[in-house]
């Protein structure tokens, strides 16, 4: 991820607020690079006056709220016929999914909230919120409240420790890394717990 960073950062200088948009949106949507470390650097650069902080924060949450709705409608209308063709059938018929797109539905707000925090959690979120047909408005409200938190959190702590927004930028990203693998797993065994429960 680092030097996915190293190679992003020239563009933020180069492009600004198109980069800080671009990046935020693609992350939502499709592709796994770490917006959030984007968003701590052009943080910082803010400090040094480079950016406007309050405009860094705007286009941040307005890419990550368009490019996780547009993941969200992808995956509800064509996720499973797509999936379906490249191989996924017997994934997408699974009990194991069955269950855990059932329990999702059931109170998916706090994991939609929680999945802002790292990209990859993000991704696999919207992609199951989309493929259960999870309720569009308890989706959005959560996506937008999470994207909110999450900007600001990135926000905050480049603009604060702007001289040392790389060393942040690493342990946050360690932190996350594990909120994501916490989400995933969590749906996992949640999944299997109702399976063994209904065989039991």
């Amino acid at each position: 991820m680092d030097f996915i960073v190293q190679n992003l950062v020239p563009y933020l200088l180069l492009y600004k607020y198109v980069t800080i948009f671009l990046i935020a949106f693609f992350a939502a949507f499709i592709v796994p690079v770490p917006s959030g470390s984007i968003l701590m650097a052009a943080s910082a650069f803010a400090s040094f006056g480079y950016f406007n902080l309050f405009w860094v924060i705007i286009i941040s949450i307005i890419g990550n709220i368009l490019g996780d709705n547009l993941g969200y409608w992808v995956a509800r209308i064509y996720g499973k016929e797509v999936l379906s063709k490249i191989g996924f059938r017997k994934v997408l018929e699974s009990r194991v999914l069955k269950n855990i797109e059932n329990e999702f539905n059931k109170r998916p707000g706090f994991i939609v909230f929680a999945s802002r925090f790292e990209v990859l959690s993000t991704l696999s979120v919207n992609l199951l919120s989309g493929l259960s047909k999870t309720s569009y408005k308890k989706y959005f409200l959560h996506e937008s409240f999470g994207s909110v938190a999450q900007v600001c959190v990135y926000s905050l702590l480049g603009y604060l420790f702007a001289d040392n927004w790389e060393s942040v930028n690493t342990a946050i990203g360690q932190f996350s890394l594990l909120i994501g693998l916490a989400v995933i797993l969590f749906l996992i065994s949640f999944g299997r717990k109702k399976i063994i429960n209904k065989l039991g």
